[in-house]
């Protein structure tokens, strides 16, 4: 059995029958938890959330051969996930957390062991989002899959991460995708002004990426954004 404080709930494919992908950290051993493939059903159990964004989860785990040594799979035989803490609600203690977590530099992430990590205080200079996969049979511009987005950003001592595909790093965070995805459907009119807001916001407050990597011929691995924070102290 495994408590995991639960980070990120990103989308994994088109089909939204089959879940989320989700990131959390042990609290037993202070080790990170990627579980690619989390059945949808498994989200609410009895009619009662079992993961939520910096809640606790009690499940059982079973590590899944993998080139990235984080991968877990949830096991239902004995034992369904239960959320065993509510969401911290506090913003310093959620701050608190992602101190605890966190790294200044890319360079910092990207030599360490483990597939996941989390960037503070990212210096982000744009967004872009837009929709892709337009021709493929059951597209459903709803669904978050099927928008790209991006943020391009640096961190304290100005290293980047460069791929030939766009600027910047995609952005596979549910809720963030959903946001802006509702601001281009409802109030295109005020994407642009929404966008340049947003960044000031960022660059105002506590900000941080959780960042999950993905083995790659080409780079040796690829980053991804697999869940964006950003907190404000009154």
């Amino acid at each position: 059995m495994a408590r995991l404080l639960v980070l990120s709930l990103a989308e994994t494919t088109s089909d939204p029958t089959k879940g989320y992908a989700v990131i959390a950290r042990n609290i037993d051993n202070n080790s990170w938890v990627i579980i690619p493939t989390l059945p949808k059903e498994l989200l609410r159990i009895e009619e009662e959330y079992a993961w939520d964004i910096f809640a606790v989860t009690e499940v059982e785990i079973r590590r899944v051969l993998n080139l990235r040594s984080d991968i877990y799979e949830v096991e239902v035989e004995n034992y369904l996930p239960k959320m065993i803490a509510p969401p911290i609600k506090s913003v310093l203690e959620r701050i608190k957390v992602l101190n605890e977590l966190s790294s200044d530099t890319i360079t910092e992430l990207s030599e360490s062991t483990s597939w996941v990590g989390i960037l503070k205080n990212p210096r982000i200079s744009n967004l872009t989002f837009s929709p892709r996969k337009e021709n493929e049979l059951g597209y459903d511009r709803e669904l978050t899959f099927y928008w790209e987005c991006r943020l391009d950003f640096s961190d304290i001592i100005g290293s980047k991460w460069k791929y030939k595909v766009a600027p910047g790093v995609a952005v596979k965070d549910m809720r963030f995708k959903a946001y802006w995805r509702d601001i281009l459907l409802t109030r295109q009119e005020q994407f642009r002004e929404s966008i340049y807001k947003w960044i000031e916001y960022m660059i105002l407050n506590n900000t941080y990426l959780l960042i999950e990597f993905y083995p790659n011929d080409y780079y040796g691995q690829i980053a991804v954004i697999s869940g964006v924070f950003s907190l404000k102290i009154d």
